[in-house]
């Protein structure tokens, strides 16, 4: 179980897409949200030569203002509601908190916190950085200028990808 969370616009929807390889998800060019609610995508992945089955799921974004789909307050409680069911039942194995690299940075350690605090050091969250392809060839750029004010705000990661979803 994977639970893809993060700000509206933010590529959620684009991460699951570009990990299964094809057009799964719905996805806006804008930064209002076109995820509504939670949904879940199965997708096979193969490891050492073995077929993992994981269960992507693509949550409704974060920190949308009043004139999206979606209120942040309703957004946050139907996130915690999802994490608080999966670690009763099947658990969860990842948390990918998904960013803009072109955005501001202000709701990142308010929206890691409030994940962190319930999940704790049980599950590891990985921060996956978007909309970067002004950066190519050289994504990691993005972490090496933020990894010290990240560490500065007490985040800490299993790991993290500098990326584009566009194709």
């Amino acid at each position: 179980n994977i639970v893809i969370f993060g700000e509206t616009g933010a590529g959620k929807s684009s991460l699951v897409n570009l990990i299964t390889g094809k057009p799964s998800a719905q996805t806006s060019s804008d930064t209002l949200g076109c995820t509504t609610k939670t949904t879940v995508y199965e997708h096979d992945i193969v490891v050492q030569n073995k077929t993992l089955k994981v269960k992507l799921f693509d949550t409704a974004g974060l920190d949308e203002g009043s004139e999206g789909a979606v209120p942040n307050k309703e957004a946050q409680k139907v996130l915690k509601k999802l994490l608080q069911t999966l670690m009763e039942q099947d658990g969860i194995h990842l948390l990918v908190y998904c960013v803009q690299g072109t955005r501001e940075r202000s709701a990142l350690r308010r929206n890691y916190q409030s994940l962190y605090s319930k999940v704790k050091e049980k599950v590891p969250i990985v921060l996956v950085v978007t909309r970067l392809e002004n950066q190519v060839p050289d994504m990691e750029q993005w972490w090496r200028a933020n990894e010290q004010s990240i560490s500065d705000l007490n985040m800490t990661f299993a790991g993290h990808a500098c990326i584009t979803t566009l194709t």
